[in-house]
């Protein structure tokens, strides 16, 4: 495909061409011409030490940042310490609490068992104030006296708590019965002796005020005859001091609403009215309901958020007073307080339980406050960490993004300096053969500065949607585009879309200039020039091949150099079997000359 008249010319000189001498061999001529591609010999380039194949993945590299075990472990370690600290302080705060509620329970307890120890101290003296009354006089009181005596003193409102005040003379039992009608002479009402007793004494209730119905029907009992009464009457008159019972039933419980009860005696020297007196005359006495009295006391109090069992020491199983309506929970029986008192001689237990109310959420304000706020520090810890934990991941990923896109430009500085060197070793190499063919140097400039065209018009096609590939129809149009118009140039083309990549790119558009050249330089002129381009793909093994034919039904065997020496065979075997690995055929046939080339596609 060179001009005949070319060959074994002497080569125009060009000192910048002129190199080292090259084989003249087709293949090793052309060797130039073929973009050299990486040998399975050699080194692979090795990343750089930072980046590997974590830095790839965007993941955290173990030894420069956190692996996500560590992250764990950090996050975990200051919410645990976060809530170790908060949860000290919470049950520091909650001991503390307790403490103080514990104290002023305690204070309450104290205050309550003072009340009802200050109380009895109050009607202890009362009664001692009265059997002084009784010894002071020269005869024995009378019932209106006596009755003129407990009103003046008010007992319903100042002595709150006591049923009343009375005298019990103590008599033999012979004189029992003289000692009954006197009462009941006194009181304007018969007075039956009772109950039965084999006791030697009898203790018969002479006077009780205020004589209300409860108080009038204990008129005339015989208090010695029952064996708790007796025993607080026999130590009153052996010490002389006030003495109280243990737990009984009073006389005066004719309802249904009953009360445990007690009562205290002072001795006296008075005796009964109207007989002869006894040295010992008998006694000033109170009975007592326990739960009126305790009520009283409580009464004087703020509603107390707290459950009062009141026992005797000595007979602890018949209790004085019991505001539990149901069972105390073991939880707050655990916070009971006991406390004693005396009473006239005898010891009262006093236990006192907390109610749900004061040991309440609301007495724990602070702890829960310390436990929130507590809380919300371990959330915010926890979120603090989290956002750092997050930033530093976000570090180490754009330090990775920056060290991939670091190595992505020295892989494109790579790579353009590979193409850039395959450019210049095809230019050089086309230079050379051209200067060779070419009969003088403006032929030489004619022919090299149109095949450097082909070649900027190729990597247009390239380069033009930005996907380092080309469209085959675009790339033969841009070609063939120079010999002929563009609406011509459009009809001789026949094929499907078929994308080439760079180097399939910029050989096929060498061969394409190559071949449109040859057509013009030996066929007809542009006007009158056919040419048909087909192609199509087929699939060859494991690979997509690209089969395009280039007819020319106008040329003659004789019409074309198809020598294998000519320039333009040399480039376009060094083009399609060098560099694409592909075939190259020509035939003359009756539909002029049809030249094959085939190769297999990189995309497909």
């Amino acid at each position: 495909m060179r001009h005949a008249g070319c060959r074994g010319k002497p080569a125009i000189s060009l000192p910048w061409l002129n190199d080292k001498p090259r084989p003249e061999s087709p293949g090793a001529l052309w060797t130039g011409l073929i973009p050299q591609r990486r040998g399975a010999g050699e080194a692979r380039r090795v990343p750089p030490p930072s980046l590997d194949r974590r830095s790839r993945r965007g993941l955290p590299f173990p030894e420069h940042g956190m692996t996500r075990a560590r992250q764990t472990v950090l996050m975990l370690g200051a919410v645990l310490v976060t809530l170790a600290l908060g949860l000290g302080l919470t049950v520091a705060t909650v001991r503390l609490e307790n403490q103080a509620i514990a104290i002023r329970f305690a204070r309450l307890a104290d205050l309550v068992s003072g009340r009802v120890q200050q109380r009895m101290i109050q009607h202890v003296a009362l009664l001692r104030a009265t059997a002084s009354y009784f010894d002071a006089g020269t005869q024995p009181v009378t019932v209106p006296e006596f009755a003129r005596y407990v009103a003046g003193l008010d007992l319903r409102g100042d002595y709150q708590g006591i049923q009343g005040i009375g005298f019990a003379a103590l008599l033999s039992a012979a004189e029992a019965g003289r000692a009954h009608d006197l009462i009941a002479a006194a009181h304007g009402r018969r007075v039956a002796a009772r109950p039965p007793s084999d006791q030697a004494l009898v203790g018969p209730i002479a006077m009780l005020e205020p004589l209300d119905e409860r108080n009038l029907h204990a008129i005339g009992y015989d208090m010695y005859s029952e064996p708790a009464r007796r025993e607080a009457m026999a130590a009153a008159l052996g010490t002389g001091e006030p003495r109280a019972t243990g737990p009984v039933e009073l006389v005066q419980e004719i309802t249904s609403d009953k009360q445990a009860g007690f009562l205290i005696y002072v001795p006296t020297r008075a005796g009964l009215f109207g007989m002869r007196p006894r040295r010992d005359g008998g006694f000033v006495y109170a009975p007592f309901r326990a739960g009126d009295l305790h009520a009283a006391v409580l009464a004087t109090l703020p509603d107390l958020p707290l459950r009062l069992r009141t026992v005797d020491v000595l007979a602890p199983d018949q209790p004085l007073f019991d505001n539990s309506s149901a069972k105390i929970p073991a939880s707050l029986a655990a916070h009971a307080i006991t406390r004693e008192i005396s009473v006239a001689g005898r010891r009262w237990q006093m236990t006192m339980t907390p109610t749900a109310e004061f040991s309440g959420w609301m007495n724990h304000s602070a702890s829960l406050m310390v436990g929130v706020l507590s809380l919300l520090l371990v959330i915010a810890v926890g979120g603090a960490t989290w956002n750092f934990i997050r930033a530093l991941a976000e570090a180490e990923r754009a330090a990775a993004l920056s060290g991939r896109e670091a190595e992505q430009r020295a892989l494109l500085l790579r790579e353009m300096q590979h193409r850039i060197k395959n450019h210049l070793a095809r230019i050089q190499a086309i230079a050379r053969q051209t200067m060779r063919s070419a009969n003088d140097l403006p032929e030489f400039g004619r022919i090299f500065g149109a095949r450097l065209s082909a070649m900027a018009k190729a990597q247009d096609a390239i380069n033009r949607d930005g996907r380092d590939s080309a469209d085959l129809r675009e790339l033969l149009l841009g070609e063939i585009g120079g010999v002929v118009d563009a609406a011509r140039a459009e009809a001789m083309l026949a094929g499907p879309p078929v994308r080439l990549n760079g180097r399939e790119a910029q050989a096929l558009g060498l061969v394409a200039y190559e071949l449109s050249t040859n057509a013009m330089k030996y066929g007809a002129d542009a006007d009158a020039l056919t040419i048909r381009i087909e192609w199509h793909v087929d699939r060859r093994g494991t690979a997509d091949w690209l089969v395009l034919d280039w007819i020319e039904p106008e040329a003659l065997p004789g019409g074309t150099d198809d020598s294998s020496s000519g320039f333009g065979t040399q480039l376009i075997h060094a083009l399609i079997e060098g560099d694409l690995t592909g075939s190259f055929s020509r035939e003359f046939g009756e539909g002029g000359m049809v030249i094959t080339i085939a190769f297999p596609l990189s995309l497909t």
